[in-house]
């Protein structure tokens, strides 16, 4: 009785209940709030005898009892006692009108309550209807049904240290305390509810003695000096929760069962949004494989440049190389042309030609001289062939130099990925030879005139006796001389050899020079070998570098293309096994339907609350009052003077 007039003691009490409606009793589970497409429906109608109005006729409705929308929201309370059987069922019926009219809602209720004014709201007629009036707002009313059938038929038992036992005479008991509760399908009740709602069954257990709690499957929450136990149950499924604990002095919370639709409180991801990032995932591995591709063919070109700075690096170190050992023979074949021209001159230079009858004796020191130029002609033209292959060489090694790489690819290579900071430094130094390489070039393709004039000297140095100005040629002529100087005086000896001697004095003056700059240019030919190697060497480390980037470049291109093709498709399999996943969590869609009566068609959201009653220790029966004595006369006249 306890429990019936605290479901029922008054319209001020429910309607403290009726506020809380959209929370469902403190329920984790969120209410519907908005009515789905369809839910608001046409449902005022206008009371007459005709449709079971009974004596309240239209016309003593007033003012609004024409047709109007409204919605309505029907919480339905179950109170069950702590083993799952029900004692009492009653509706709280929210109606949100839009304009003021005339409301008639069935129901098989035994007794109505107004939440909202003063109206009654007594059934009229056959029908089991309500007929009143309301505004423009919320109207509340309560319902209480008589023989209510739940969607669920709800079950729980209780053992202590494995042996079952009437719950309430486990109270004040310890021991291991087991609580087995199920919720199942009612089949008389109209499935759409089992089929579409989702349950949630929550314990409250004294926080204080109730220890090592065990609840598979459900979420513990603390909540002040109690526990919360929750289990959820998904739609169409039957409830079959355990709870255990070791407890001391036994005594139970109540447990709330919540009902409402799965829809309303499970808001399921949307595939079409995680497919569109999926796809923009995609789309940058599918760019990320055009660069992979882009990388792999720059690296290529690099690999290829690298290979040609590594050729022509090469050929111009063969020719410096060639060039500089040539060098060392050259210059001493210079050097003693140089010398023996010095010699000739410097003895022609001091002889006295005035005195001809005084030459004779000179015949053989001439014909010595002619021998030592004879010589120096053959030494010649060994060096004008020496000097051809130089020459040879240096263009060789000038074309090599001068490559076909520009400056950004041999800073592409100092800047090249995978380079040690070693290797790097290396790269950079080489790219300053390289630098200087170019430079070197530039003055050789400048200077070779000048080289190609000291070739046509010392070739005609080196000619036959044919040739005027070749040694051979003056030669001859001292040869002669010493012949007319043996054969007797001639007049014209003395001019003859004044002039060969003032042509040697020049020869030697130029050739003298010609030798300087033959041994600076051996010189400078030795350190541009030396460097030349050394560039090599860098070279081919850059090349070999270049070369396994470019193949380790295929290799990262394709993983990316067998990236990219693995994934072009994810989105598609990405959805295809998220609504896959998504398959066990998807449930008809609740179409709101009155759970009270099949008539009432403006229905757009039904929720349950289904409450266990507490297990506790029985209340003390209150002690009869006394009853005072009747008064005597006596009494009553002493009562006068008091």
């Amino acid at each position: 009785m306890r429990r019936m007039r605290k479901a029922f003691g008054g319209a001020a009490a429910v309607a403290v209940a009726v506020a809380m409606v959209p929370a469902l009793g403190g329920c984790a589970m969120s209410s519907v709030e908005t009515a789905p497409e369809g839910g608001r429906g046409e449902d005022a109608a206008t009371a007459s005898a005709a449709d079971g109005g009974g004596d309240r006729a239209a016309a003593d409705l007033g003012p609004g009892s024409t047709d109007g929308a409204f919605a309505k929201t029907e919480v339905v309370y179950a109170n069950l006692s702590s083993e799952g059987a029900v004692e009492a069922v009653y509706v709280v019926n929210r109606f949100d009108v839009e304009k003021p009219l005339v409301i008639r809602d069935f129901g098989a209720y035994d007794g109505r309550v107004n939440l909202t004014d003063q109206q009654s709201l007594a059934a009229q007629g056959a029908s089991d209807a309500a007929v009143f009036e309301s505004g423009e707002g919320v109207f509340f009313y309560q319902g209480n049904l008589a023989q209510a059938q739940l969607p669920w038929n709800v079950q729980a038992a209780y053992s202590l240290d494995g042996r079952p036992m009437d719950p309430r005479l486990m109270v004040g008991m310890s021991g291991q305390v087991e609580v087995h509760l199920t919720t199942t399908r009612n089949a008389d009740v109209n499935p759409a509810f089992a089929d579409s709602f989702m349950q949630q069954i929550t314990f409250t257990l004294p926080g204080d003695t109730w220890t090592n709690l065990q609840a598979e499957g459900a979420t513990v929450a603390a909540a002040g000096r109690d526990q919360t136990v929750a289990f959820t149950v998904l739609p169409g499924k039957d409830g079959d929760v355990t709870l255990s604990a070791t407890v001391r002095d036994f005594r139970m919370g109540e447990v709330s069962i919540a009902a409402l639709p799965y829809a309303s409180v499970v808001e399921m991801p949307d595939v079409g949004d995680v497919e569109g990032e999926m796809t923009s995932l995609t789309d940058a591995i599918a760019a990320l494989d055009e660069g992979a591709a882009e990388l792999a063919a720059g690296a290529d070109d690099l690999a290829d440049g690298a290979k040609q700075l590594q050729g022509g690096a090469q050929q111009l170190a063969d020719g410096l190389g060639q060039v500089s050992s040539s060098s060392g023979a050259l210059l001493q074949a210079s050097g003693q042309i140089e010398r023996g021209l010095s010699a000739a001159a410097a003895g022609l230079a001091g002889a006295d030609f005035s005195a001809i009858e005084q030459l004779g004796h000179l015949a053989d020191q001439l014909e010595a001289l002619a021998g030592g130029l004879s010589q120096l002609s053959e030494a010649s033209a060994q060096v004008a062939e020496g000097l051809q292959s130089a020459l040879g060489a240096m263009d060789s090694a000038a074309a090599g130099a001068e490559s076909d790489l520009t400056q950004e690819e041999v800073q592409a290579l100092v800047m090249a990925p995978g380079l040690s900071d070693a290797e790097r430094a290396t790269a950079q130094k080489l790219a300053q030879q390289w630098g200087a390489l170019q430079v070197m070039a530039g003055t050789y393709s400048q200077v070779r005139p000048a080289f190609e004039g000291a070739l046509a000297l010392v070739q005609t140095m080196g000619a036959g006796a044919e040739q005027q100005g070749s040694l051979a040629f003056l030669a001859a002529g001292l040869s002669q001389a010493a012949e007319a100087l043996r054969q007797g005086a001639d007049p014209s000896a003395a001019q003859q050899l004044a002039q060969l001697g003032d042509g040697l004095q020049q020869l030697a003056s130029q050739y003298g020079q010609f030798h300087e700059g033959l041994s600076a240019y051996a010189g400078g030919v030795a350190q541009l070998a030396d460097g030349a190697a050394a560039l090599t060497g860098g070279v081919d480390s850059i090349s070999g570098g270049t070369a396994e980037f470019a193949a380790g470049a295929g290799q990262f291109t394709g993983g990316m293309g067998q990236l990219a093709q693995e994934t072009a498709t994810l989105p598609q399999q990405m959805r295809q096994r998220m609504d896959d996943a998504m398959a066990d969590y998807e449930f008809p869609e609740f179409q709101p339907v009155s759970f009270v009566d099949e008539r009432n068609t403006a229905v757009q959201a039904v929720q349950f609350v289904m409450t266990l009653a507490a297990v506790e220790a029985p209340e003390e029966p209150e002690a009869p009052a006394e009853e005072e004595p009747e008064p005597t006369i006596w009494d009553r006249f002493t009562a006068l003077f008091a």
